[in-house]
């Protein structure tokens, strides 16, 4: 576990999230509200959610690919897990933070636009915008992303 010296450790948050990406090699991805009392910009990240007591990483990730885009997969079609990314964010504070892990996999879709029936009203409230993007346009762009090495893992997801 990651360990910042002078800070009170809250909590602790696995995930599991899924890179979609599409025929033409573009990727969806959520704009989203960071939790108020972080402070701190908007920031794209991928369909993905916490791992709840007892649910496998799998489990997870096709609850939530299901919860934030209304598309319905297998574990089966959810294949290996492709990468898993370990951090620590500071809250607003200063003097505290929450460590994560991210359990990333990969799907290939066709392009499709997402179903919100099934979203939190802390999912309407955080989701600002949701599109496709292309890793140029992104890089070019260098929007805000969680996690900051976000960018880097769809362009190893790119070439796979």
């Amino acid at each position: 576990m990651i360990e910042i010296p002078g800070k009170n450790h809250v909590m602790h948050r696995e995930t599991a999230r899924v890179i979609l990406m599409d025929r033409e090699g573009c990727f969806l991805l959520l704009n989203t509200h960071y939790d108020a009392r972080l402070q701190l910009p908007p920031r794209w990240i991928t369909p993905g959610g916490a791992i709840d007591p007892g649910e496998s990483v799998e489990d997870a990730a096709v609850r939530e690919l299901l919860e934030e885009t209304g598309m319905a997969i297998s574990v089966d079609e959810l294949g290996d897990q492709f990468a898993t990314h370990t951090g620590a964010w500071e809250w607003g504070d200063g003097q505290n933070y929450h460590t994560y892990v991210d359990n990333f996999f990969v799907v290939m879709v066709d392009r499709f636009d997402i179903d919100t029936t099934g979203w939190t009203p802390e999912e309407r409230h955080d989701v600002i915008e949701y599109r496709w993007w292309d890793v140029a346009e992104f890089r070019e762009t260098s929007p805000t992303v969680g996690p900051p090495e976000l960018l880097d893992l769809l362009e190893r997801a790119g070439r796979r």
